[in-house]
């Protein structure tokens, strides 16, 4: 009897060293912290943003892959990269961001991107015929942060819609909600203009990137 309880208790040792080791080894797994920060993309003047990655992990390792989800139905885009994504319309959406590290451990976020029109062409600009024929209005910075450059372009047409000329202005430094007057003359004259369109054609924000960003396409 004693050489059995004997026995037992040594087999009882090892195990119990055994589950120590285990324990030491295997702690909870620390992730990465994946994080963003968001800019417009003016390059087209439409509703395009620049999403930037400011993601971190564990020291030794690396961020290998980010996955994109920007809550407008469209698919997830999965990139090594910074992205920019093109919005169908102005309203607010859940951006989600998953990453994962050269451990191959993911970490997730999502946040509430407000996607506006960062550069507005008020709808009140006009058209004066004479020479040169000219269009005015007021462009506006609706965005958050500075608006260093914005081109204005219009299309002149004649009265059967046939496109005509062209012309552009740049409207330079526009803080936060800041308004501005343009006047974009016909780069020809043509006595057949009889009426014009008028956009943003490019803007550049203050908060823009600059380094190349990978396109995502439509």
């Amino acid at each position: 009897m004693i050489l059995r309880k004997g026995r037992g208790i040594a087999l009882g040792v090892p195990l119990l060293a055994a589950a120590l080791v285990l324990s030491g080894c295997f702690g909870p797994i620390e992730r990465p912290v994946a994080d963003f920060v968001w800019c417009p993309d003016g390059t087209e003047g439409r509703l395009d943003y620049v999403f930037t990655s400011t993601s971190t992990t564990v020291e030794g390792a690396t961020i290998a892959r980010l996955v994109w989800e920007f809550g407008d139905d469209s698919a997830p885009v999965d990139s090594s990269r910074d992205v920019v994504h093109r919005f169908v319309e102005e309203r607010v959406y859940h951006v989600a961001l998953t990453i994962t590290d050269s451990r191959g451990v993911s970490g997730t976020v999502v946040k509430d991107v407000s996607v506006t029109m960062a550069a507005f062409v008020h709808s009140t600009w006009q058209l004066t015929l004479g020479y040169p024929p000219t269009v005015s209005g007021i462009v506006e910075n609706r965005y958050t942060e500075r608006l260093d450059s914005v081109v204005v372009r219009a299309k002149f047409y004649d009265a059967d819609g046939v496109r005509l000329t062209n012309g552009s202005f740049e409207v330079t430094d526009l803080d936060p909600g800041e308004q501005a007057a343009f006047e974009v003359r016909a780069e020809e004259f043509k006595s057949r203009i009889f009426g014009a369109t008028v956009e943003v054609e490019s803007f550049t924000a203050e908060c823009s990137p600059l380094w190349d960003v990978v396109p995502v396409d439509d």
